[in-house]
């Protein structure tokens, strides 16, 4: 071998040595993101529209932030803030003047069928949040269990001789 090679596979040996884990992939899950943010949607709505979907967007954002016990509650309720009120704003804003006719010819008028989207998402939203009370209502259960059990707080005293 030549000193040229044995230096060059010295070093090679050296890097592999010392060579560092590679840094986690912390590229994001998603596979698309929203070409504008939401909340600049939002605004773009006719009211009442605007006002129920800022009101949704608050009521998941608030129910998020509390961390939902419920597993599905959770997951419906990120899907719905990342795709089904995105969607549902922008299939609206996006609807052409051709399309918008189209619809009014039919007898749907494009702001009918926004707001009835936006109900069934409140709704669904709603039943997920009426399950993450399943939780509160359990620790009331049992409050009201341990009070017929063990009697009321006076009658746990322990009596002086």
């Amino acid at each position: 071998m030549t000193p040229l090679l044995i230096l060059a596979l010295a070093a090679v040996l050296i890097l592999l040595a010392t060579r560092r884990a590679p840094a986690p992939d912390v590229t994001p899950t998603e596979t698309s993101a929203p070409t504008r943010p939401l909340p600049d949607d939002l605004l773009r709505l006719p009211e009442p529209a605007r006002t129920r979907a800022w009101a949704l967007l608050c009521t998941v954002h608030d129910a998020l932030r509390s961390e939902p016990a419920d597993a599905r509650a959770a997951f419906l309720l990120r899907q719905t803030l990342t795709d089904y009120l995105p969607d549902t704003v922008r299939a609206f804003l996006h609807l052409t003047p051709a399309a918008r006719a189209q619809l009014d010819a039919q007898g749907q008028p494009p702001e009918t069928l926004l707001l009835e989207q936006l109900s069934l998402i409140e709704g669904g939203v709603a039943e997920a949040l009426r399950h993450d009370h399943a939780a509160a209502d359990r620790l009331l259960t049992q409050g009201r269990f341990l009070r017929e059990r063990f009697g009321a707080a006076g009658d746990l005293r322990v009596r002086e001789r």
